[in-house]
């Protein structure tokens, strides 16, 4: 178990899964302050991608593992837009997991949720195509009559232009993720921790979007795979209160899932590889 210093300084060579590529790779730009940067470029020359529900009645759980969880029961052909893909992010398969944007509550807000690839249909980003300069006709500007000489002798006053409207600063859409770490076998926060919450937090409620967080615990292989993915479990309920007790989020806008050791971010051979892995990464969307 991660209990002691011993099983930390002697990893266990007990049966552990090559590490897979990790479904953790940045799915967007690495994040402003410490690890939130917003998206906003990252869709300026094409829409995100979405996916059209294949069978009606499909519902959306706020985790991969949830068994009776539903925050929406989806008809056939509704279309939602994908915020992060859990799988083979270059081709749709029935294995995939779709983090996705639901329908605006009756609040405006647009919570997210999971939703497996077997039951959707995946519809790629449309490019945006700007339209084509209308061609010249060659035509020459009618000149214009001159004035008679029995008029008054008044200088021509051109109209007024209308003034250009102000320019509206518009905040980017607030989709990024963060990464929290954790003290070998701990799932409380550290100071450090609660600090880049903080920052996160308050840059996003300075961007007055509604936001949802999808909080993923996970741990080093040291001890048994199912102490571990109680532990990554832990870790993420410690983030999950922390963010509604101590910044007002809705509890109902957090969702939290574990992968244990499978998911390793570093190498587990090495003591700094697994202290990376001990650790939370937040993803948040609007």
């Amino acid at each position: 178990m991660e209990s002691t210093d011993e099983l930390e300084t002697q990893p266990m060579s007990h049966a552990h899964v090559s590490p897979q590529p990790s479904s953790l790779r940045r799915a967007f730009v690495q994040a402003l302050v410490l690890s939130l940067i917003p998206l906003g470029t990252a869709f300026a020359q094409s829409s995100r991608p979405q996916v059209r529900v294949a069978r009606d009645g499909t519902e959306l759980r706020p985790t991969q593992r949830a068994k009776s969880d539903v925050i929406m029961t989806a008809a056939l052909g509704t279309v939602l837009e994908v915020i992060h893909i859990e799988g083979d992010r270059y081709a749709h398969r029935d294995s995939n997991w779709y983090w996705v944007l639901l329908p605006r509550d009756p609040f405006g807000a647009r919570p997210a949720g999971w939703i497996r690839g077997d039951a959707v249909e995946y519809l790629p980003p449309v490019e945006t195509v700007k339209p084509a300069p209308a061609p010249a006709t060659g035509l020459a500007e009618a000149p214009r009559p001159q004035q008679a000489r029995n008029e008054p002798n008044e200088r021509a006053v051109a109209p007024a232009l209308p003034e250009p409207a102000p320019s509206v600063a518009v905040n980017p859409p607030a989709v990024s993720e963060m990464v929290l770490n954790f003290s070998f076998g701990k799932s409380d926060l550290s100071d450090e921790a609660k600090g880049k919450l903080a920052d996160a937090v308050a840059l996003l409620k300075a961007g007055a979007q509604p936001v949802s967080f999808a909080v993923e615990g996970h741990a080093d292989w040291t001890g048994p795979e199912s102490f571990n993915e109680k532990l990554g479990l832990a870790r993420a309920e410690s983030v999950k209160r922390h963010l509604s007790e101590q910044h007002q989020i809705p509890i109902e806008k957090i969702s939290v899932v574990s992968y244990g050791e499978n998911n390793p971010a570093a190498s587990n051979a090495t003591r700094e590889g697994r202290a990376q892995n001990r650790r939370v990464v937040i993803k948040v969307g609007t």
